[in-house]
């Protein structure tokens, strides 16, 4: 549908003076090259790439920290992942977050316990 918006655009450009003609073209020639991005393939997340994520590591006596970690493919409940400082921790679950302000998504925190 915007090509045929922007071909009958180009087809009215004979009929505006010189100067607004230059200006359109020039609108419609960036127009054209955003929707040729749009029709590009795009890739979500290429392979190597890496995601951040939110990690809520709750010790043995109820306290708890938060880390982050990035991390090539999103983790699962039962993996265990290393963090500097504090040893092996096993995935336990997962904790959705409300953020202020109201609207935004929530964030996702991956709840760990100590491995051993």
């Amino acid at each position: 549908m915007l090509e045929r918006v922007l071909e009958a655009r180009r087809r009215d450009l004979g009929s505006v003076d010189k100067d607004v003609r230059e200006r359109r073209e020039l609108a419609l020639a960036a127009i054209e090259g955003y929707a040729a991005l749009l029709r590009e393939p795009s890739s979500q997340t290429p392979s190597g790439s890496l995601i951040r994520y939110c990690f809520k590591l709750v010790f043995p006596d109820g306290r708890w920290s938060v880390d982050e970690k990035q991390l090539a493919a999103a983790p699962h409940e039962g993996d265990v992942l290393a963090f500097a400082g504090y040893g092996d921790w096993r995935i336990q679950g997962s904790q959705r977050v409300g953020v202020a302000p109201a609207g935004k998504p929530q964030r996702e925190f991956f709840v760990c316990a100590p491995a051993a």
